[in-house]
């Protein structure tokens, strides 16, 4: 069988590039491994993300219960087995996509033969270009396995047959964060072990308030300041050893630390392979003319909406020459966690030797806030001296849907005065900006 383009990994990149780059009539295969959808959309970020949306669901039932509008029981246990089995649609859904553009879909392990040829499961499929987009994968470190079972990645933690009385999370870092939001909000008691005496370090103090103070009512305990130097199984559960103390937990959570994916045969042919990424130029291509390498397997920036955009980019380049921007100058970015902090540009600690202005705007003081009944969250914009927008953050729930084409604005240089005639929709959460705006 002889394919245009070769995909190895359908994660976001990979999904995304096949969904641009078939349109154009080409014959496109893609191989996966193990789930359509990889670490963005199967096991990783959209899971997390599903899990929390449904937690909000409740807290707002829990606030009708407290005003005695409704009575209702709460089974948190059924909510998260019930998100855990719905997560198989997204693959469902891949899958119908990518058929209906008429891209063949391998599943398996193969290898390459050469640079123009690829078994997979006893067949040979022969490309004039493959594109690498297979990622990254959790990993233990020093003597520490993960086995899925005890010592969970985030594949294990979204695919547990049932919730922990309680869990270890190691790193106070975004994954961290997301999940101790998630499993302290289905009453699991969540321990939060960094080597950092910093809770979501780099962030502004103020725009991680409310989600810190979510987790302390939620009664996780933060042990800050301390280096993991072990987790191995006592008694079927995990012992966590770290400066001269041991702690036990039912399960134990290992986050941020992963490791390239590297496809079997590739540094045969040549392709050049570093500790932790495949290295590319300013067209995702190796050092291998026809090979090319998109999402966190290149080991840029490593997040979801990188490797879409780069799939895209690529794509783009395949169809029309046209060179990949890779724009990541204003990268729009989130925590998914229930008051999500979210925005594009600097943050103030990042501008502690420059001179800018910066103006806040909480929502409870807009009206759409007001009709909504919020007291919490808030939105502030930063301008440098010539009033041009540097940074616009938010923290609330779903900031990230408020974003928008901020990083545009950026990246164009928008001033305050541009906003100032743009339209906002009346009443919406987004007429904050233009609230904020007002203020300088």
């Amino acid at each position: 069988m002889k394919y245009d383009v070769l995909i190895l990994g359908c994660g976001p990149a990979g999904y995304y590039f096949a969904k641009n780059y078939a349109k154009c009539k080409k014959k496109v295969a893609i191989i996966e491994k193990a789930r359509l959808g990889g670490v963005g959309f199967r096991t990783g970020c959209l899971p997390v993300k599903k899990y929390l949306d449904k937690i909000r669901d409740v807290n707002i039932s829990k606030k009708l219960i407290k005003n005695e509008i409704c009575e209702v029981k709460l089974a948190m246990k059924k909510l998260y087995t019930s998100v855990r089995d719905d997560l198989f649609e997204i693959e469902e859904m891949i899958q119908k996509n990518l058929r209906a553009l008429k891209v063949d879909i391998y599943f398996g392990n193969g290898e390459f033969l050469s640079q123009n040829e690829f078994r997979i499961n006893d067949i040979i499929l022969k490309f004039d270009k493959c594109v690498l987009a297979t990622g990254t994968s959790p990993r233990g470190f020093g003597d520490i396995t993960i086995d899925e079972d005890i010592i969970l990645s985030h594949i294990g933690a979204v695919n547990m047959e049932d919730l922990p009385e309680d869990i270890c999370i190691i790193g106070a870092n975004v994954e961290g964060i997301e999940f101790a939001s998630l499993f302290s909000s289905l009453g699991v008691k969540v321990t939060v072990i960094d080597m950092d005496k910093e809770i979501l370090k780099g962030n502004d103090e103020d725009l991680k308030e409310l989600t810190v103070n979510y987790l302390r009512e939620n009664n996780v305990d933060f042990i800050l300041g301390n280096k993991v130097k072990n987790i191995e199984l006592k008694d079927n559960r995990a012992r966590i050893s770290f400066g001269d103390r041991n702690i036990y937990a039912s399960k134990a959570l290992v986050t941020g630390i992963r490791r390239p994916n590297i496809p079997k045969g590739l540094k045969e042919i040549g392709v050049r392979i570093e500790a932790d990424c495949i290295p590319v130029n300013d067209f995702f291509k190796t050092n291998v003319e026809n090979i090319y390498a998109i999402g966190d397997i290149n080991g840029i920036l490593g997040m979801a909406h990188i490797g879409i955009n780069q799939g895209i980019e690529l794509s783009e380049y395949f169809i029309n020459n046209t060179k990949p921007k890779k724009n990541y100058k204003a990268l729009p970015r989130a925590i998914y966690t229930i008051y999500e902090i979210a925005g594009a540009g600097y943050q103030e600690n990042e501008l502690k030797n420059e001179e800018y202005k910066v103006e806040k705007i909480h929502f409870k003081d807009t009206f759409r806030g007001f009709s909504k009944g919020l007291h919490e969250g808030f939105l502030k914009i930063l301008t440098d001296r010539n009033n041009k927008i540097i940074g616009l953050w938010i923290s609330s729930e779903n900031a990230s849907d408020l974003v928008g084409d901020v990083g545009i604005w950026i990246d164009r240089g928008f001033k305050i005065d541009d906003i100032k005639s743009k339209l906002f929709i009346h009443p919406t959460l987004g007429e904050a900006i233009l609230d904020a705006v007002l203020k300088f």
